[in-house]
């Protein structure tokens, strides 16, 4: 059993169907976030300027596709993220922001 809970957003979900082909990849990708968010995820930082990805994480779902999510605890106690939907959400919940290939992804297009 996951100790985490999961919230999707409109975009998550969205991209979810657009590529419906890879959905078994990243519902497994899901789960194992769910399982052990920290693990092999990696923190992401406003490198361009353009988007603030402070306290947003990646995981990878093949070469590249990517994950881009929230871990509740962490963006409250330790980066605060540029999203912030933690203010009204349990410390164990990660929010899916959205999934896709990765330029897409880090856009959040």
């Amino acid at each position: 059993m996951n100790e985490y809970q999961a919230v999707y957003e409109t975009l998550f979900v969205e991209n979810l169907r657009r590529y419906a082909g890879l959905k078994p990849q990243i519902k497994r990708r899901v789960e194992r976030v769910l399982a052990q968010p920290y693990a092999n995820t990696e923190s992401l930082v406003d490198v361009s300027g353009k988007l603030n990805l402070q306290g947003c994480r990646s995981a990878r779902i093949d070469r590249n596709f990517r994950l881009i999510f929230v871990i509740c605890e962490e963006c409250r106690y330790i980066s605060k993220c540029g999203y912030c939907f933690c203010d009204d959400l349990p410390d164990k919940t990660i929010v899916f922001l959205t999934v896709g290939p990765h330029d897409k992804a880090y856009a959040m297009k």
